[in-house]
């Protein structure tokens, strides 16, 4: 397959011009602008075929989201993976590919280190957990095509706005290694016909609630056979409960209510969050702390949303600060022993599944180490992939033309603002009027 590289393109006369009002040094950048988006087509179709109306569709704005976020999350954790994550390249030598899904008509990088953090890392997390999606389900549509059953159980503490993070954990980890080898509760597992389980851990905040912190749960997805009934799964719950709240006083959590401190349903609810929203068992334990937080609470990224919008809010920056800390090293999902072989769904670790390729997908062109620079230096990661998606490498090329030297300002002209990049990205996807 061809690559294509970048070229300058001459300037031209004559079509529409961006911050015409400027005066100085500053409207050469206008003429490169304009030159670049009059060489796409002007907004108006031409060789790229752009509609003037044209929205970024909502699978890019997810896109364009995750990568601000990663950027805040970079300026918190500096010194982390995170920082280098899908900003670093593989080979000093080597540049950066670009690459578009025929399925989805998303555009990714190809040649750049990424950090394969579910816990941390807004960019990464969706990858590994749309594909830890994958494998729930396929071994809950296996195990229900045998005749099988999956409930979902959730453990939950008493918690306040004092507690420490990383002491909760690792006293309600305690507490519940104790409760799943409690003779009682192997008693109530056996009565289902337990034959194992999938736990997710969650961790959101309450900081705008009356008097909650950090609010880290458990929810297991338990693969049993027997379907029971209402009164049954009451029952089951109840002697559950008591041991869960025998074990919880024993570390010291407190007394776990029973309204609050579990739940435990059968699986029609995945059915429900199917109704409300495309959301099954799947989704609920696989992309826990990623989703948006219920009224009161805040997950890991809305507090990376909330710092984002208001950079002065310094209590959600060391709120995510701590979380990433304490979640360091742990998985998000845990199978039981021989569960997975059950099922055939491969061992993969979170670092493998944030390496994967789209193999449908289309190599669009090739990054020359000095374009990605500028691409970073204006913060634009998410500005070329939206045009990679809806206008193709031509689109691409013309803003790299408009950023040219931007990571060496002794050869501009003058500065490449954001708003030189925020009315080139416009322009390029037809979106001004």
């Amino acid at each position: 397959m061809k690559i294509l590289t970048h070229q300058a393109r001459p300037v031209h006369s004559g079509g529409k011009q961006i911050s015409q009002s400027t005066k100085g040094p500053a409207s050469a950048a206008g003429a490169r602008t304009a030159s670049a988006a009059r060489a796409s087509g002007g907004g108006r179709g031409g060789a790229l075929g752009i509609n003037a109306k044209l929205r970024a569709k909502p699978a890019t704005e997810r896109q364009v989201e995750r990568f601000a976020l990663q950027a805040v999350a970079r300026d918190l954790l500096p010194n982390s993976r995170i920082a280098l994550c899908l900003r670093a390249r593989v080979s000093a030598q080597l540049g950066v590919q670009v690459w578009k899904s025929k399925e989805h008509k998303t555009a990714h990088y190809g040649g750049l280190q990424t950090c394969g953090s579910v816990w941390g890392c807004p960019v990464c997390n969706p990858k590994i957990t749309e594909r830890r999606k994958l494998e729930v389900k396929q071994a809950m549509d296996m195990h229900r095509a045998q005749g099988g059953e999956v409930h979902l159980l959730t453990l939950t503490t008493p918690h306040t706005r004092h507690d420490r993070l990383d002491e909760l954990q690792e006293q309600q980890a305690k507490a519940l290694q104790a409760f799943l080898r409690d003779r009682k509760v192997k008693e109530v597992f056996a009565e289902m016909g337990y034959i194992g389980q999938i736990r997710a851990f969650e961790i959101t905040h309450g900081r705008l609630a009356a008097n909650n912190g950090w609010h880290p749960h458990y929810h297991f997805l338990q693969f049993v056979q027997v379907n029971g009934d209402a009164a049954q799964l009451m029952d089951w719950k109840t002697r559950l409960y008591l041991r869960w709240d025998f074990y919880c006083q024993k570390r010291g959590l407190g007394s776990p209510s029973f309204k609050h401190g579990i739940d435990l349903r059968d699986g029609s609810f995945a059915d429900q969050y199917i109704a409300k929203g495309n959301w099954g068992l799947e989704d609920e334990i696989t992309k826990g702390h990623s989703k948006k937080g219920k009224a009161g609470g805040e997950t890991p990224f809305d507090l990376l949303r909330a710092y984002m919008a208001d950079p002065t809010d310094k209590q959600a920056a060391a709120l995510f600060r701590e979380f990433v800390q304490v979640t360091k090293g742990k998985r998000q999902l845990s199978w039981s022993n021989g569960l997975k072989a059950r099922f055939f769904v491969d061992e993969k670790t979170d670092e493998e599944l944030a390496e994967e390729k789209d193999e449908r997908a289309f190599l669009l062109g090739q990054i020359t180490v000095d374009q990605w620079r500028d691409i970073l230096k204006v913060k634009a990661r998410a500005i070329v992939l939206e045009l990679a998606a809806y206008g193709g490498w031509e689109a691409i090329s013309s803003f790299l033309h408009i950023i040219k030297y931007a990571h060496d300002p002794s050869r501009l002209v003058c500065d490449v603002t954001p708003d030189i990049v925020s009315e080139a990205r416009a322009i390029l996807l037809g979106e001004m009027k």
